[in-house]
């Protein structure tokens, strides 16, 4: 789908359909759409379907006409205006787009003046963004793919006036940013057979040719020849060959700059290895390589938008299986670090590629770390699955996650990391264990990532179990990987200072 900037007198515009938006309740409709109704379209004002309009969040009410150019109005609710923000919004857009589809329209025409009366900060970029997010589907694998699955074909953003170049730029940004959620869906809604660690880093390596970023990729040998036993205890049960990779982005005039360092972990499929995960949804475990998934798609919009910051990415990726050869609970692994592990739970492996990555990234002189993981089912207990944890040895660079999340939609939580914790993690045999008791889980994660991080370094860990995948279909959204945490990272680089955490 395409996004078109129209100028052009409003007697000319011409679309299948106009979006206007309006609020539940509301005495008055928003001024632009009543500016327009009074000067170009009399016909809506006196349709019977306007009365039908509730304004409820989502709820949508076509409008038909005799009007050959602009046969239809489409007025979508945007629910109680005390409630409004960058959640409702864009789940109402999400949903009017999905109207769009079911109705067949191929060009869809969004006046810019049906913005007006909307108090919302980057509400075009939000725009572009949820109608994007609303229209993704992954068919790759499907013979007969969906009938009116390219529709609509374009949306026309109408305008009498030219707008201002920083409105061009945030539409551009928008689909920059659509467009690196869309792939980092793709990337976790691939089957693990496809999307093994081979395939990660043929994509990390796609990206770097296209957008000029400086790409690495370890192998098996290599993993395990640099010490990283913990790493390489993971994978020891699988056929599949990991990899460590790397893409480093670095603008004009920043070389020699310290850089935000990205780790996400990079589970392409996780069977709990020898501590054997139960059945039921065990197909879901494809979805564990979502942090390294939100790291590649960040990734890709930042060779779009070239933000003045040096950027690491880090991705520890490899299949967790059960064989012969796999790690038994309650062997000991000797870390990059140099700390020994004792393996209690093969199922706890997350922790185990990423131990090593935090330690590895010291060689990069990181200003900042974050690191990106669906590590813990406890996570989803404590909240649920719309909320991501954050912890962290920095409290500057945890307000600012928390607070770029929400200024996109993405909601995260701190968890303390206490010293109490770290007695969980004592182990009789080793420097540590890799779990402690099932009381306070996610918290003991965070513990034992924390051991790892180089000294002096702000660090925040997101454990993004829950918000990362999507266990059914909504009426807006599809099943799967949701692509979070991609729009946390990018908001991140507008508010981040690298000299002040």
């Amino acid at each position: 789908m395409e996004f078109n900037i129209a100028v052009e007198p409003a007697s000319t515009w011409f679309a299948d359909a106009v979006i206007f938006f309006a609020f539940k309740d509301s005495e008055e409709f928003l001024p632009g759409f009543s500016r327009w109704m009074a000067t170009e379209a009399d016909w809506v004002a006196g349709s019977s379907g306007l009365q039908d309009f509730t304004g409820e969040l989502g709820s949508t009410t076509v409008i038909y006409g005799s009007s050959t150019s602009i046969p239809r109005v489409v007025l979508l609710g945007l629910g109680d205006k005390s409630e409004f923000g960058v959640e409702p919004f864009s789940q109402a857009v999400s949903s009017v787009f999905c109207k769009c589809r079911e109705l067949k329209f191929r060009v869809v025409g969004v006046p810019l003046t049906a913005f007006e009366g909307i108090v919302l900060e980057d509400m075009h970029e939000h725009f572009v963004v949820a109608a994007m997010d609303g229209l993704y589907a992954y068919d790759e694998f499907k013979s007969k793919k969906e009938k009116n699955g390219t529709l609509p074909e374009s949306v026309k953003l109408l305008t009498e006036v030219e707008p201002l170049e920083t409105f061009v730029e945030t539409i551009h940004k928008g689909q920059a940013i659509g467009a690196a959620v869309s792939y980092a869906r793709d990337l976790v809604n691939s089957p693990p057979n496809i999307a093994n660690p081979v395939f990660l880093a043929e994509e990390a390596k796609k990206l770097a040719k296209k957008y000029d970023f400086k790409f690495k990729a370890l192998k098996r040998k290599d993993i395990i020849d640099k010490g990283m036993g913990a790493y390489a205890s993971v994978f020891k049960g699988s056929v599949d060959e990991p990899r460590l990779i790397t893409l480093e982005y670095c603008p004009k005039g920043r070389e020699g700059d310290k850089p935000l360092v990205l780790i996400g972990k990079g589970v392409t499929f996780d069977t709990g290895g020898i501590s054997l995960k139960p059945t039921g949804h065990i197909e879901d475990m494809k979805c564990d390589m979502a942090g390294a998934a939100a790291i590649l798609g960040f990734f890709k919009a930042l060779g779009e938008l070239n933000p003045d910051l040096p950027v690491v990415g880090i991705l520890p990726c490899a299949d967790n299986m059960p064989d012969g050869l796999a790690t038994r609970p309650g062997e000991v692994v000797t870390s990059f670090s140099g700390k020994t592990i004792e393996v209690l739970n093969t199922d706890a492996e997350g922790r185990l590629l990423l131990c090593d990555a935090l330690a590895y990234s010291e060689q990069f002189e990181p200003a900042a770390i974050i690191d990106l993981a669906t590590l813990t089912g406890g996570c989803i207990v404590a909240f649920g699955w719309s909320v991501a944890a954050v912890m962290d040895n920095s409290p500057k660079l945890e307000d600012l996650i928390i607070e770029s999340g929400m200024r996109v939609g993405e909601r995260f939580w701190p968890m303390p990391l206490w010293d109490i914790y770290k007695e969980e993690l004592k182990s009789d045999v080793a420097d540590l264990k890799n779990v402690g008791s099932r009381e306070g889980m996610t918290i003991h994660a965070g513990m034992f990532l924390k051991e790892f991080v180089p000294e002096n370094v702000p660090w925040a860990h997101l454990d993004i179990a829950g918000p990362a995948w999507r266990k059914k279909k909504t009426a807006t959204l599809t099943a799967g990987g949701t692509g979070f945490g991609v729009r946390t990272l990018i908001e991140l680089l507008s508010q981040i200072d690298l000299e002040d955490i």
